[in-house]
């Protein structure tokens, strides 16, 4: 019998190629990304033998249990999504293939100097609250400037593109258009700069299991599902 876990992920993965070609972008240029904070370790083997190589994680000791448990998978991507505390970055950089929520200007310092200090290039997103919201991290539109000059002058790191979280309230599409205006701009100003980091500033991380449809006709090429793929949390982290 079929994992319920997998069938589900067949599900989102069809519905995401749907979306993807509805908005007329080349199939497979979005990739989905199975949160699985909140579940076990046997839920995240389920998905990966089905075919799902790209995991994200929102909590640092969480992540670092779950990466000892399933280091025999040696094919897995790791995504760090959520807040990520300074006293816990040593168990997630060089650890993920990208770190989603740098989200304010004293954890990007402690970014680039554990980065730096351990010789290697972590890839990093720029999290924007563009809605201001106060229950939500990230900078504002109006910060982004000074985020951009510091995170393309940060020695260890390359920055690779944006993310956010759309009210909840709110229609999702004008703010998914807002992050995809921001990274027009932001790669036309900044062109040169990216370039010596190796980066063209190719990724909008936005989308979750209610929205991840309007996140791709805004031009997404990561997409955040948990619930959809994994069914409500196992516990709380």
């Amino acid at each position: 019998m079929t994992h319920p876990i997998a069938l589900r992920l067949d599900a989102v993965r069809r519905d995401v190629d749907a979306a993807t070609l509805d908005a007329g972008r080349a199939a497979g240029s979005v990739r989905l990304i199975a949160v699985s904070k909140g579940h076990p370790p046997d839920a995240i083997r389920a998905a990966f033998a089905a075919g799902q190589r790209d995991f994200g994680e929102s909590y640092a000791r969480e992540f670092r249990d779950k990466r000892a448990a399933l280091s025999d998978l040696g094919d897995l991507r790791w995504h760090f999504i959520g807040h990520l505390q300074r006293n816990k970055m040593k168990w997630v950089v060089g650890h993920v293939a990208l770190h989603h929520a740098v989200d304010d200007m004293a954890g990007l310092d402690e970014l680039t100097r554990r980065a730096w200090s351990q010789e290697l290039v972590q890839d990093v997103l720029l999290q924007v609250n563009l809605a201001g919201e106060a229950s939500k991290r990230g900078c504002t539109p109006a910060e982004i400037p000074v985020f951009a000059q510091v995170l393309l002058r940060s020695p260890g790191l390359r920055w690779r593109g944006l993310m956010t979280l759309p009210p909840a309230a709110d229609d999702p599409s004008p703010w998914f258009a807002q992050l995809a205006e921001w990274q027009t701009r932001l790669r036309a100003e900044h062109r040169a700069a990216l370039a010596e980091q190796g980066s063209d500033l190719d990724v909008l991380s936005m989308g979750m299991s209610g929205d991840y449809r309007a996140a791709i006709a805004a031009g997404a090429t990561h997409v955040r599902v948990g619930t959809a793929i994994f069914g409500p949390r196992s516990y709380k982290p």
